[in-house]
């Protein structure tokens, strides 16, 4: 029972405090963290836009594979899956599955030009990020996509289906990865590939599954982002990447989280205290400036401690036994 409550603790501590602090320091210019419905709205969108990204970035990153193309991926299926919708008049339920099947077949297409041409992960994502971005362009004509005058297609941003998504998202994620034999090969390959290629797990098949996952999950995002926004805008040179940046603290906090409770829920609550820092900032009236530079400082901290995580433990270590032997000294 000790155990159960100190993981519950070390699992919920930093979201908790998050949320206290900027509470705390919100109350104290005068205003409310969650003012109204829309803050609330504000908070659970970026939670679960952030959250599938963290997700999908992760799927590669754990393998050794960094994803620049995952930005790319989302942009191109949301204007793919919205560009039909809009055609065809279909409903915002069929729009979300085209969105999110497109963006799996992106994710297919990435994995199996990973396992065809063979060039390092990090080149072959800038290449398939440079085509996907020109794509983007071509099927618009350069104009971008207009979909705010299609009110029914714009409400499947709504705090209902969100909260849908979340949860699904959640369960889909832990049950792929705890409970079937694409997460036990996962798991295998990221903690010794050689060995567990020798063992019979192929490492190919994971790879390509790992980029079609990232796709549906991409997917998500993208029929999330476009339908929020009403529109989207076409990209080149590079621009879709900066959407895989928002994922790095969660994945780190993540990892830390997921020592004391499961890895995709620790994602999710790294998620939900990023989504409470960029809400309170914005209530703050803090710059987009200096939140990025915020934010960098908050990720730099902690990969300081992550990194000094051992010398910190022992030097608790130390001083408890200091303590210990001035107060037997004292009582003999």
């Amino acid at each position: 029972m000790s155990r159960i409550v100190k993981n519950t603790a070390y699992t919920l501590i930093i979201p908790v405090f998050v949320l206290l602090l900027f509470i705390l320091l919100t109350s104290i210019t005068g205003i409310s963290l969650f003012g109204n419905q829309g803050h609330v709205l504000t908070f659970v969108r970026s939670t679960v836009v952030i959250a599938f990204t963290a997700w999908a970035l992760g799927l590669n990153l754990d393998s050794g594979r960094f994803d620049f193309s995952i930005g790319s991926v989302s942009l191109l299926s949301s204007l793919i899956g919205a560009k039909l919708a809009v055609s065809y008049d279909l409903s915002p339920g069929m729009m979300f599955i085209l969105i999110a099947m497109t963006g799996m077949l992106l994710g297919l297409i990435s994995g199996l030009a990973y396992i065809t041409l063979k060039l390092p992960p990090l080149i072959l994502s800038l290449g398939v990020t440079l085509i996907y971005e020109a794509f983007t362009f071509v099927i618009t004509g350069g104009e971008g996509l207009l979909i705010s005058t299609n009110l029914s297609l714009v409400k499947l941003s709504s705090l209902e289906n969100l909260l849908w998504m979340a949860g699904a998202g959640l369960v889909l994620m832990i049950f792929l990865t705890n409970f079937t034999g694409f997460g036990y090969n996962l798991r295998a390959l990221q903690h010794g590939q050689k060995i567990a290629v020798h063992t019979g797990v192929n490492e190919k098949r994971n790879a390509v599954a790992c980029y079609m996952l990232a796709g549906l999950l991409m997917g998500v995002v993208g029929s999330i982002n476009i339908t929020t926004r009403g529109s989207a805008s076409v990209v080149l040179n590079f621009s879709s990447i900066s959407l895989m940046f928002t994922a790095f603290l969660p994945l780190f906090l993540g990892g830390f989280i997921g020592r004391y409770s499961e890895e995709k829920l620790g994602i999710f609550l790294g998620s939900v205290t990023s989504a409470i820092i960029t809400l309170g900032f914005v209530r703050l009236d803090v710059s987009s400036q200096m939140q990025s530079l915020f934010n960098a400082i908050i990720l730099l901290l902690f990969l300081v401690y992550l990194n000094n995580e051992n010398k910190v433990k022992e030097l608790v270590i130390l001083k408890e036994r200091s303590r210990m032997k001035r107060a037997s000294a004292r009582s003999n």
